[in-house]
């Protein structure tokens, strides 16, 4: 046998041995949260359609999941309540199949990833969540125990990294209008937007003092050009004078062919954002400061160079020569929080589960603290040394304009 013939044999072994790990096949056991009925439901649903499994009811409490096609598929079996779920293997494809101790690298991955997407989901469901109808396969009520084919995994239950201080008083005429847009129609993924979305709206109720009733939260779908604008002018017409306005921004944000800065709905592309000037940041800003307020705070976690968290592009096919102006402040009363300057990375801060800019300001803000001009230096450093340890081309510095010497509250 040739030594090109021998080497051509190891390369194939190797290929073929590559593709399975000696790992065990994923498995989980039900962990309980803390959310109303039909939300853990409610959030496999919504993050199997986004993951893309085909999810298949069988009986109240039992589902199975498929990703792939007829040759090559993955299939787990999920058992659920209202308050807890587990995922485990099932039978699969050929190419996937376990026996015992080693899977296909790839298989792991993949459940892993639904499993992230719906403990994301199970975030916005302890919010909101629809009342739907399930057609289930079987009519048998009966919730059978999970399969386990390997001793089973605990995956820690979501919890948040934040400790509110609660407020001395309310603030029953001030209002909050929180935007978090993470999946879009058209464009990438915004991680982690609509968590500190909500992890706003909860600072706003808990430490602000603002009534629930009063903060106007908007989520991923939610937030089409629409409902965004339908929104802007529905806490303009809400303001009052004896309270404040408080805004919050969380998704992507991309400069117009005018030099000019929009934030970027759900449904719409950035190289048609220039059609709708009411989502431009300095139309915003100027109708803002002329309501009949005491004052309005804008927080802005979003960059503005055209580019998503990867740095890809989201001027689908041109690279765009745009210049970003200045933001434009012209009134006492308001005061703009940004994540970064106009050409800086928004970043992501996956060991929190939340965007960075978000995290530190939150968790200033979480303590009581009310002068914005004292939380900034603090948040700009660790926002800056935070951004710079995932790399220089990651480098973020939030900034601050108009009045920046007026408390929150």
């Amino acid at each position: 046998m040739t030594s090109k013939i021998l080497i051509a044999l190891l390369f194939t072994g190797l290929m073929l041995t590559g593709c399975l790990k000696s790992v065990k096949a994923y498995n989980d056991q039900p962990v309980r949260y803390k959310i109303e009925s039909n939300g853990v439901a409610y959030a496999i649903k919504q993050a199997a359609n986004k993951t893309r499994w085909r999810l298949k009811y069988i009986s109240p409490g039992h589902a199975t999941a498929l990703k792939g096609n007829s040759k090559k598929f993955i299939k787990v079996d999920i058992r659920y309540s209202e308050d807890t779920y587990s995922i485990n293997y099932l039978a699969t494809s050929s190419h996937y199949k376990y026996n015992g101790s080693k899977i296909h690298g790839n298989y792991n991955k993949l459940v892993a990833r639904f499993k992230k997407s719906i403990d994301n989901e199970i975030k916005i469901a302890y919010k909101w969540y629809p009342n739907e109808t399930i057609v289930y396969e079987n009519a048998s009520p009966a919730i059978a125990p999970a399969i386990a084919v390997t001793t089973p995994v605990v995956v820690a239950p979501i919890a948040s990294p934040f400790t509110f201080a609660k407020a001395k008083q309310e603030q029953p005429d001030s209002f909050a209008l929180v935007i978090g847009i993470s999946k879009y129609k058209q464009n990438t993924d915004v991680e982690f937007a609509d968590t500190s979305a909500l992890s706003f709206a909860k600072l706003a109720n808990v430490t602000f003092g603002i009534p629930k009733e009063n903060i106007i939260t908007v989520l991923n779908e939610q937030a089409s050009s629409g409902q965004l604008k339908a929104k802007i002018e529905l806490i303009k017409e809400l303001a009052d004078g004896n309270g404040n306005l408080y805004i919050y921004y969380a998704g992507h944000g991309v400069p117009g062919k005018d030099g000019s800065s929009y934030i970027l709905p759900y449904d719409m592309s950035a190289d048609t954002i220039h059609l709708e000037p009411n989502l431009k940041l300095d139309n915003i800003y100027a109708s803002l400061s002329e309501l009949p307020v005491k004052k309005v705070f804008i927080f802005m976690d979003s960059c503005f160079s055209g580019k998503d968290d990867n740095g890809q592009l989201l001027y689908k096919g041109v690279a765009p020569v745009l210049k970003t102006t200045k933001a434009r402040i012209n009134s006492s009363k308001l005061t703009l929080f940004t994540a970064g300057k106009s050409t800086d990375f928004a970043n992501d801060f996956e060991d929190k589960q939340q965007r960075m800019f978000s995290y530190y300001l939150i968790n200033k803000l979480s303590t009581g603290e009310t002068n914005l001009n004292s939380v900034y230096p603090d948040v700009k450093r660790k926002v800056k040394r935070s951004s710079l340890i995932k790399g220089l081309g990651y480098k973020q510095v939030p900034q601050i304009y108009g009045n920046k010497s007026q408390r929150l509250y």
